[in-house]
């Protein structure tokens, strides 16, 4: 009667779990539900594996809130299936309703090309929240949708026209933005007080129409990657992105270093690629077709009967490094329960105008480029600090990681 396609992955104390089948008083709760609509209407949720749904079309449903004791109880990361099974109709996830995350305790979501729509505040004070791979065919970022996270990058997608009001603001962790060619609007406040903000990669041939002067309010020197120099002009007469006290405007051309990607399998339904970086990935399924693009730490690869090879191109949107594209190969596992990876103890940080490598380091290489290519320092890494000229974006590969690091 009850089944679900795609996972909830979970995490708790330090592990990783699969997610369970429902239990039978879940499958009897479907059918009262399912009861209720046909008497009252689409007016009932349905939950799958700890997702709560709202009908909104005889094949379509909506990620609805958890609350229940006066909170949002959705937590850890999570991977929202594509479609719902319940009782005889397989539902499309096709939105995820206003507040549906809010004041959760997520800390990275997957959202699957399935949903077009995000509502209102839907992650809005999700403050764990550092993570999210948006859909391919969203068209707006709604208002406020992750005003108050976490994140630390984030790529729009293709097709994306309109950015809502305060969409990003007191966003502080966010240092990289990813803004697609078909973007013209930016609503007011939408990256207040963003005050990590440095680097903004955007294809827009024409400078995105930014609808108050307090669209940027507490950000300064953010460095604005263009696709050319005739696009880099048209930028420098704008109002707003001219402003030279607030930006810098560069030609992209494209990463300096290659990324580095590992990949774990979690259980035995998914393959972890920590990716990251503050840089963008295109994902290709075997067929060819993108199947995502991301900023996110990590991104999850469904684990299927057969060995499968997916392609991953690190991307400015600008371009594509095809020279640089990595191959991610999920195979079937009989994992159930799995410790995770050693933390990395090292960090990589930009303090004070200089560069601050810390962490065990012995053995290793230390190179910086800066985000033309051009190296700017190599020798042996020891735990210290490096002064270069700023301000400056830097991409700091010290062993087989790789960060990009601002330069006050």
């Amino acid at each position: 009667m009850f089944s679900y396609r795609g996972t909830v992955l979970l995490y708790e104390n330090g592990k990783h779990f699969r997610t369970k089948e429902p239990s039978l008083c879940t499958k009897l709760a479907c059918v009262l539900m399912i009861m209720c609509c046909a008497l009252h209407g689409h007016s009932q949720d349905i939950e799958a594996n700890g997702i709560y749904y709202n009908i909104i079309s005889d094949t379509q449903v909506a990620v609805a809130p958890a609350y229940y004791n006066g909170m949002n109880h959705y937590k850890g990361c999570i991977i929202l299936p594509e479609k719902v099974y319940c009782d005889g109709v397989n539902y499309d996830v096709a939105a995820i309703a206003p507040r549906a995350f809010w004041r959760s305790g997520v800390t990275q979501v997957q959202i699957p090309n399935s949903v077009t729509m995000i509502g209102e505040a839907a992650f809005a004070d999700a403050e764990d929240l550092t993570d999210i791979t948006l859909p391919l065919g969203l068209t707006a970022v709604s208002n406020y949708m992750l005003a108050g996270t976490a994140i630390t990058s984030v790529v729009l997608p293709e097709g994306i026209r309109e950015i809502g009001t305060g969409a990003f603001e007191d966003c502080s962790y966010l240092q990289t933005m990813y803004l697609p060619y078909t973007l013209q609007t930016i609503g007011d406040r939408a990256f207040a007080f963003c005050s990590n903000l440095n680097e903004i990669y955007c294809d827009a041939s024409n400078p995105p129409l930014t609808l108050d002067d307090n669209t940027f309010e507490g950000c300064n020197n953010i460095h604005v990657m263009l696709a050319n120099e005739s696009t880099t002009h048209r930028y420098q007469n704008d109002g707003v992105w001219g402003d030279e006290e607030m930006f810098s405007l560069w030609i992209d051309e494209g990463l300096a270093v290659l990324p580095s990607m590992q990949q774990e399998n979690i259980g035995q339904s998914w393959t972890a690629l920590a990716l990251g970086n503050n840089m963008a990935y295109k994902i290709y399924a075997p067929d060819g077709y993108l199947t995502a693009i991301t900023a996110a730490d990590h991104y999850y690869l469904p684990i299927g009967a057969a060995t499968t090879d997916y392609l991953v191109v690190p991307t400015t949107l600008m371009r594509d490094e095809e020279d640089l594209e990595l191959v991610a190969t999920t195979e079937p596992a009989a994992i159930e329960e799995i410790e995770p990876a050693p933390e990395n103890e090292l960090t990589i940080l930009g303090l004070d105008g200089s560069i601050h490598v810390k962490g065990d380091t012995h053995g290793m290489w230390t190179f910086i480029y800066d985000v033309y290519g051009t190296l700017w320092y190599e020798r042996p890494t020891t735990s210290n600090w490096i002064s270069l000229p700023g301000p400056r974006v830097y991409i700091v590969k010290v062993g087989d990681t790789v960060r990009k690091v601002m330069i006050d």
